[in-house]
């Protein structure tokens, strides 16, 4: 149980949550205005139209190299808020009669204390909802075409807003957002953590630096009374979100040189780089490997086509990974193989994983076009007790046993 919420934290990149948690408890019970003494001697404005430049750069310089649609669309969204936060200012009078385009005979309504800092966060948490439910692979133009719509309509449909609602119809609204605001935005928050849920990303998910972000702003948005905590939030709203898009940036990076772009698993470079002993993956002295081979694989594409094979091998390989899970961490061997280094299990416990694999994958079936395919596969197994210096022999005997098992009539496991 410990282990599957370990693998869970680090696939959920947890600690972008932990942080923005700290950064709150933070600044409930230990900020002093005595910290805003920061902002006599830098201009909050300079400083929030750096940081919102900062996170335009990494966004657009990132995106031709890793194409993930989400933390563009987030570097959009937030550098809009920043730019409407500048816009308004904080002390900006209720009555919101900005440069003179409210007729003055027009009857207007005074809007609740801080109404505007409110509607904005709120806004944000909004589309921080928008970007945790959007696919993260768009072709490049959309993504970018769609992150720029975002921006100037955030910037636009605001200000529009703000000026409007000074106007007495508006008064209804005005009292709706006042009243159930806090209730709004609990609900948005609940919204992008359980979508974050649904949206994990292998090995590098995206999803918990919205959350992370998002938890701030609600936080934000709970202190507009308190304006030298929400200014001293803001900055690191973006400092987040910059650290978010490293981070990302280079998993992804790092993602793209050890996974199979078709199967998505690790690749035979990540294989050779556990073998030589160059990646920490706690294989121990006691470990199995498991060599699993899809049976009369080449009848398959005969048979439906290479576009049908591909298909068979992403299912079959997602099915292997997430049944080897969480000891095992499967690897492209080479064509239709895949291999297994199972840490901590060895003799039965191997074999009893290798059945698990095997009965999981005969009852697959796989869609392609109009037609069902199924598959068997043949796996071998092979146990040591004495770590890395018994590794190369591990891996022939395994080798060795699915050849044994394809002899004996395939669909089997040989140990």
């Amino acid at each position: 149980m410990l282990k599957d919420i370990l693998l869970f934290s680090r696939k959920y990149k947890i600690e972008f949550v932990v942080v923005s948690f700290i950064l709150i408890l933070f600044f409930q019970f230990f900020y002093r205005d005595s910290m805003f003494i920061i902002y006599k001697r830098i201009n909050f404005k300079i400083l929030m139209l750096l940081l919102s430049f900062i996170v335009f750069l990494v966004a657009i310089v990132s995106y031709p190299k890793i194409y993930k649609f989400k933390m563009l669309l987030s570097a959009f969204v937030l550098s809009a808020f920043i730019i409407n936060f500048i816009i308004i200012d904080i002390n900006m009078p209720s009555s919101l009669k900005i440069m003179g385009l409210i007729n003055p005979h027009t009857k207007s309504i005074k809007l609740p204390e801080n109404f505007a800092f409110k509607f904005l966060l709120t806004l944000l948490n909004l589309n921080l909802m928008l970007v945790i439910i959007s696919n993260s692979y768009v072709t490049y133009s959309t993504g970018n075409t769609i992150s720029w719509t975002a921006f100037f309509t955030n910037i636009i449909l605001y200000q529009f807003i703000i000026m409007w609602l000074p106007l007495k119809p508006s008064s209804e609204f005005v009292i709706f957002f006042n009243k159930y605001n806090f209730s709004i935005n609990l609900f948005l928050l609940f919204l992008i953590i359980l979508f974050s849920f649904f949206n994990i990303e292998e090995e590098h998910n995206y999803g918990s630096i919205i959350v992370g972000l998002a938890l701030i702003v609600f936080y934000c948005n709970m202190q507009v009374n308190y304006i030298g905590k929400l200014k001293l939030m803001m900055p690191l709203m973006c400092v987040l979100l910059i650290w978010g898009m490293f981070a990302h940036w280079l998993t992804c990076l790092h993602h793209k040189a050890h996974y199979d772009p078709l199967l998505k698993i690790y690749n035979r470079q990540y294989m050779n780089s556990i073998i030589d002993g160059l990646i920490d993956v706690k294989l121990g002295n006691k470990f199995s490997i498991l060599m699993c081979d899809i049976d009369h694989f080449k009848k398959i594409n005969d048979t439906y086509g290479h576009t049908a094979g591909d298909i068979v091998l992403h299912n079959i390989a997602q099915i292997i990974r997430e049944a080897s899970l969480p000891e095992g961490i499967a690897c492209r061997y080479g064509g239709e193989e895949v291999i297994i280094f199972l840490r901590e299990k060895i003799d039965d416990e191997a074999y009893n994983k290798a059945e698990k694999i095997r009965k999981m994958v005969k009852k697959a079936s796989i869609k392609y076009k109009n037609k069902t395919i199924k598959v068997t596969m043949s796996i071998g197994v092979a146990s040591t007790k004495s770590g890395l210096s018994d590794i190369h022999k591990t891996i022939k005997r395994a080798d060795e046993n699915v050849y044994k098992a394809k002899k004996a009539g395939r669909d089997r496991v040989v140990m």
